[in-house]
């Protein structure tokens, strides 16, 4: 009667995710709420640049509106290439207060659109997209706030290896 040891090791890796494209985030509700914010800013800036307006608000407009999208476009290009994974600020944080800005911006903007609005009907256009961007950008401020809360502290860099062994012991016995 000999007994027989049998050990087993398993070995897990988490890291940060290699800089490379990621198309699983343009399905998801934070990408696709990224396409339609860059897509309503493009609308805006199309919008307000049909009538001069420029001395009335129509300059206010396009700034926000161009601003957004540049930057709409860059958080995007750095959520699209997980590059936000591989920093190790808390880039939840600065995203939301980032939205935050650009909701006060869009009231302001939408507010003005909306005075403005019996000059021309390319400007009532204005006011519609501006009050649609608004919302959306509203809807990613509320889901950048969730997940700002979910992952107040980032791991930051480095990978983390967990190792775990299991030994077991039997011992066989023979009967004759």
């Amino acid at each position: 009667m000999e007994p027989t040891a049998y050990e087993h090791t398993t070995e897990s890796r988490t890291g940060t995710a290699p800089i490379r494209p990621h198309p699983e985030y343009v399905r998801s509700v934070e990408g696709i709420l990224k396409i339609v914010e860059i897509v309503l800013c493009i609308i805006v800036l199309i919008c307000a640049s049909i009538v001069n307006w420029y001395s009335i608000g129509g300059g206010w407009v396009q700034f926000v509106a161009a601003s957004a999208m540049i930057s709409t476009i860059i958080i995007f290009i750095f959520h699209f290439f997980n590059i936000f994974g591989r920093l190790t600020t808390h880039w939840n944080f600065i995203e939301f207060i980032y939205y935050c800005i650009f909701v006060v911006l869009f009231i302001i903007a939408a507010i003005v659109a909306a005075v403005r609005a019996s000059y021309h009907p390319a400007i009532g256009a204005t006011t519609f997209f501006t009050f649609a961007a608004l919302v959306v950008y509203g809807v990613d401020t509320y889901f950048m706030y969730r997940s700002w809360k979910a992952y107040q502290h980032p791991v930051a860099g480095g990978a983390v290896v967990t190792t775990t062994t299991t030994a077991t012991t039997y011992e066989t016995r023979t009967q004759y």
